[in-house]
This record gives structure tokens, C-alpha cells and sequence, in this order.
């Protein structure tokens, strides 16, 4: 199974970081009742989740943590901490969310799996950027490297963390010299969706440098990635970018049709206020757009 980090907004970095929850270079192993049971409930915790149904999904991975307590598995011990982290984020208690990370750092700890600690500090220092922690941030990011050492599957999710803190902080060059950075690492793996996140922090910084050329190629890039997966918010944030890099150039027409193209998604996700937003925008081009207007294809 894989992780994947639930986006915060619509208008911030999309960050997802994605492990392969598999015992890595291991034969396959008959497992234990034990076992098989907690997998069971991981799984159905996994389902909820990705539902939105965080509740059900935060019982379902306490359940599996407890099973998996009682026979020391390390490694499933820290995905389901992880997981754990990222339920009590989405049900807004914060504390909890750290606390779950925090316990795979302290002692005694079991011998988890470096690249798990690695995605779970990266989390960690997410959590801190959404609350303008700087500091904190940063100090995670590099316990996250020290883990990762630059082999495992979230050290492109380290390069963008990087990026957005440099970004902030408005060290553009440096921003885009890590998010560059991100691309290259993303590419030869199979993180599709971290590298379309990439792909639009690379463009998202090159608009704050009035390199339209660029912040288009980059929007592109996330779009044509974000369609193939089929994620309508992303799709839709892709379009918003275009619309307002063809702005940025002088290319008014262009940008009403990715601003129109980006209000059509949104009425198609049944956002009123994602739709209100690009209502926004297009009134700033003078436009008045009818109801469910339909955009260029």
C-alpha cells in the first residue's frame, strides 16, 4: 500500500509523500493470525482514509497499532504511527498528530526501518511549515536527510520541503534550485503525484520571478501529469496557474480560457467556493461568465 500526505489547500504547496508500505528486499513471509488481523484492519483504516472518513480510519489504524505492540513489528509499528499522525491531523488535533510522530523518535525505540523515519519526519517538518515554524521546519527537514541519505523514497518530498521554506522566506533562486532539484529526483521513480507537485512549485516560483515562459512550461508539466491521475482539485489549481501565468505575459485570451476551463472543473466537483474563486479572477479580466459556462477543451 502506499502513503500519500492529504493536500491542506488549494492555494498552498501540495505536498504527498509516498512510501511503499512493503517489507523492501524481503521474500514473502506466511504470516501469523496476529498478523493477518491488524493487516486487515490497516487495510480497512487505509480505505476510510482515503474516503475521508478519519474517524473510523484513526479506530481502525489504534486497533492495528495495539496488535502489531503486542509482537513487536517494528516496521508496520511506524507506518501505522504515521498514518496514525496524518488521521489526528485531519481531525484537527495537532498535538496528537506530533505526539505519534515523536514516539518513533524516543527511547527505547524498536529498530524501525530508516526510510519510515525519514517519511515521518518530513511530516513532522510539513506540519511545521503549515504553522509558520520556520525553525522547527528546517531542523526536521535535516533530521529527515539524516535518515534518508538521499537514497530513500521521500527525498524528493525533503528537496520540496526545502524549496517551500526557501520560497517564504522569498530566496526564489534557491527555492528553485531545490525544487529543480526535486524534479530530477522524482523523475526516475514512479511518485507521479509528488512530481506534478514539483512540477508546480517550480512554476509557482518562477511566477514570483516574472518568468512567465517558465511558470507556464512548469503548469504544463503538473497538468498534463495531474489529468492522467485524474485529480480534479489539482486539475483545477493547474488551470488557475496557466490562466494566471498568461495573464502575467500580457496573454489575456489565454488566460480566459484556462480560467474558464478551471471554473467548468470546479462546477463539476460541485466547489461553489473553488468556483466563486475563479469567478474572482475572471471578473478581474472584465469577464462575467454565465452559469456552468463551459470552457476550451
Amino acid at each position: 500500500m502506499v502513503l500519500q500526505m492529504h493536500s491542506q489547500s488549494n492555494s498552498a504547496l501540495l505536498i504527498s509523500f509516498c512510501l511503499m508500505l512493503v517489507a523492501c528486499g524481503s521474500a514473502p513471509e506466511k504470516q501469523n493470525s496476529r498478523t493477518e488481523q491488524a493487516n486487515k484492519l490497516s487495510a480497512r483504516a487505509d480505505a476510510a482514509f482515503l474516503q475521508g472518513e478519519f474517524e473510523s480510519a484513526k479506530n481502525d489504524y489504534l486497533q492495528a497499532l495495539r496488535i502489531n505492540q503486542s509482537v513487536e513489528n517494528a516496521a508496520e509499528i511506524a507506518i501505522i504511527r504515521f498514518n496514525l499522525a496524518r488521521a489526528f491531523h485531519e481531525l484537527a488535533y495537532p498535538e496528537q498528530a506530533h505526539l505519534q510522530l515523536d514516539t518513533l523518535f524516543s527511547e527505547p525505540a524498536l529498530p524501525y526501518p530508516p526510510a519510515t523515519l525519514a517519511a515521518a519526519a518530513a511530516l513532522k517538518s510539513q506540519y511545521y511549515l503549515e504553522g509558520k515554524e520556520s525553525s522547527l521546519a528546517l531542523s526536521w527537514i535535516e533530521k529527515g536527510e539524516g535518515y534518508c541519505q538521499k537514497k530513500c523514497t521521500v527525498a524528493g518530498s525533503l528537496l520540496l520541503l526545502r524549496a517551500q521554506l526557501a520560497q517564504r522566506d522569498n530566496r526564489l533562486d534557491e527555492a528553485q534550485k531545490f525544487a529543480d532539484d526535486a524534479v530530477a529526483a522524482l523523475k526516475p521513480g514512479m511518485q507521479q503525484m509528488e512530481l506534478a507537485n514539483a512540477h508546480r512549485l517550480s512554476g509557482e516560483i518562477s511566477l514570483a520571478k516574472n518568468d512567465s515562459a517558465r511558470a507556464i512550461h512548469s503548469f504544463q508539466q503538473a497538468h498534463a501529469i495531474d489529468r492522467k491521475l485524474g485529480i480534479p482539485g489539482k486539475i483545477r489549481l493547474d488551470l488557475m496557474r496557466l490562466g494566471a501565468s498568461h495573464e502575467r505575459a500580457g496573454a489575456a485570451a489565454a488566460a480566459l480560457s484556462y480560467y474558464s476551463r478551471a471554473l467548468t472543473v470546479s462546477e463539476a466537483m460541485g466547489s461553489k467556493q473553488g468556483a466563486d474563486e475563479v469567478r474572482g479572477l475572471l471578473k478581474a479580466l472584465q469577464i462575467i461568465p454565465e452559469a456552468n459556462i463551459s470552457g476550451p477543451q
